[in-house]
């Protein structure tokens, strides 16, 4: 006769291992909840940008700090996608306090004490003090849908696999900004081509400005301050140093950067002439552009890289 502990064993093992009906393609449920430090999240918090929210059994076991700690790991390139972090567990706020501080972990952690969203997504596991969230991570669009919902989760895997199906979203996803990330290099996000592995010298936009001839022949890597981003798209910045400054085009909308985008940067690109119209003027400056001469250079950029992004 099966006794009770092995009965209780048995059902926590089917209960694992029952696959609740995929939510991807569906709207996201809402969430009201405290974070580790009492602080109140909801979805609505998150709306016009993406948000990862993934479900965990349980802190500081093996799986769970496995997985913490990739999405830690990779945490910078997820930012540079537009998107933010959730962890969600039945942990209380002291043991999520204690976890974030051991593995210093970059993102909030939700308690979800009475499993209301645990249910409500459908992860919810195990029976009475044996309760836990099922490993489970859902992509939500900015509009609020389950992109894609991980029913299937390997801890030493997944914050790669995360990471590829945002950049694959927001290729192909109509309600995605259209803002990829091509790589990241000692912390600086680079967008459009691949930042130039061959030693190019670098110049500021001043004296590039200055000796203008020179760089209109072929590509050079040209640093100075983003002051200003396109308000619309993000198709297009302004690269300043000190009271020079010049009009950056992404080889003719060829890559966006977040429109919020400010600090130091580096343009592997080209200076051209530039005469510009009345109507173009008028353009730029409803843009965000300011007041660009008629007569001018423009940097034509393949590659922008923000430092310290």
């Amino acid at each position: 006769m099966i006794n009770k502990t092995a009965f209780t064993l048995i059902l926590l093992v089917f209960n694992f291992m029952a696959i609740a009906d995929s939510m991807q393609g569906k709207p996201a449920p809402s969430f009201n909840l405290q974070d580790q430090s009492g602080q109140v999240h909801q979805l609505a918090d998150y709306q016009g940008k993406w948000l990862v929210v993934y479900f965990y059994p349980k802190n500081d076991t093996t799986g769970c700090t496995i997985e913490a700690k990739a999405f830690r790991d990779n945490y910078q390139t997820i930012r540079h996608l537009d998107a933010e972090v959730l962890g969600v567990s039945l942990d209380d706020a002291e043991s999520h306090r204690a976890f974030i501080a051991k593995y210093d972990l970059p993102f909030n952690l939700l308690v979800d004490a009475n499993k209301q969203m645990s249910r409500d997504y459908g992860v919810d596991g195990g029976l009475a003090v044996f309760s836990y969230a099922k490993r489970q991570t859902f992509i939500i669009d900015p509009s609020g849908q389950v992109a894609v919902h991980f029913e299937q989760v390997d801890p030493n895997t997944h914050a790669e696999e995360v990471i590829a199906a945002l950049q694959k979203l927001q290729q192909n996803n109509e309600h995605a900004p259209a803002v990829h990330v091509t790589e990241v290099i000692d912390g600086d996000a680079v967008y459009g081509q691949s930042w130039p592995t061959a030693d190019v010298p670098s110049q500021g936009i001043a004296a590039a400005l200055q000796q203008a001839d020179v760089f209109l022949e072929g590509q050079h890597v040209i640093t100075g301050r983003v002051t200003q981003v396109c308000q619309k798209k993000g198709c297009w910045m302004i690269l300043a140093e000190g009271d020079a400054f010049a009009r950056v085009d992404f080889n003719d909308h060829a890559f966006l950067i977040p429109k919020d985008t400010l600090g130091e940067a580096a343009v592997y690109g080209r200076l051209v002439k530039k005469q510009l119209s009345e109507e173009q003027r008028a353009h730029y400056a409803e843009e965000g552009a300011g007041e660009l001469p008629a007569d001018s250079y423009e940097l034509v950029a393949d590659a922008v890289r923000i430092f310290g992004s």
